[in-house]
């Protein structure tokens, strides 16, 4: 899939069939998300990988209604921010980095052929505190998203939102 095709034709996948992503493309998921740009380089992200199907149960019960889909996909990646890793003078470029790694993790399933959803989960902090718990994190370690992946158990329908003029201004507002 063309990298321009991909990206304007993706979709949020909710619902999933059975079949198991290899351990390969989770790897290439991965590695698509430590490709991304961090602030001064820091790489302040981890990635917690979970296919056990009671901790994907509780991992929706704690980020509550709309992680419904980890119930059903086959793998999910929660997405970390290591304090002791970020940017020194600016620490909180590490949500930012992290949701760079995400957005590459779903470009790169979608061009798979693999499906998946972001949820997010900071900055509600019931959210952070119950992934913190459930996988028993260091204080410097801060839940950020959770991205379920899966193959769509449904063909993409529906129309994208299409580009915006009123969202773009040139030169001045």
């Amino acid at each position: 899939m063309e990298m321009i095709e991909g990206i304007l034709s993706r979709r949020s996948v909710r619902s999933y069939t059975q079949r198991h992503i290899s351990d390969e493309d989770l790897h290439t998921i991965l590695r698509a998300g430590m490709s991304g740009p961090t602030s001064v380089n820091a790489r302040d992200w981890s990635f917690l990988v979970v296919r056990d199907k009671q901790t994907l149960n509780k991992m929706a019960d704690g980020n509550g209604r709309a992680a419904t889909p980890l119930r059903s996909c086959d793998v999910a990646i929660l997405i970390l921010g290591d304090l002791e890793r970020a940017f020194v003078r600016a620490k909180d470029y590490w949500v930012i980095d992290c949701a760079i790694s995400g957005q590459n993790m779903i470009l790169a399933a979608e061009g798979l052929g693999i499906g998946s959803v972001w949820l997010g989960t900071w900055p509600q902090m019931d959210k952070v505190e119950a992934q913190r718990e459930l996988f028993q994190l260091p204080p410097t370690v801060t839940p950020h998203s959770i991205i379920a992946f899966g193959y769509p158990a449904e063909e993409k329908t529906g129309e994208h939102p299409d580009y915006e003029d009123c969202c773009v201004h040139f030169e001045k507002w």
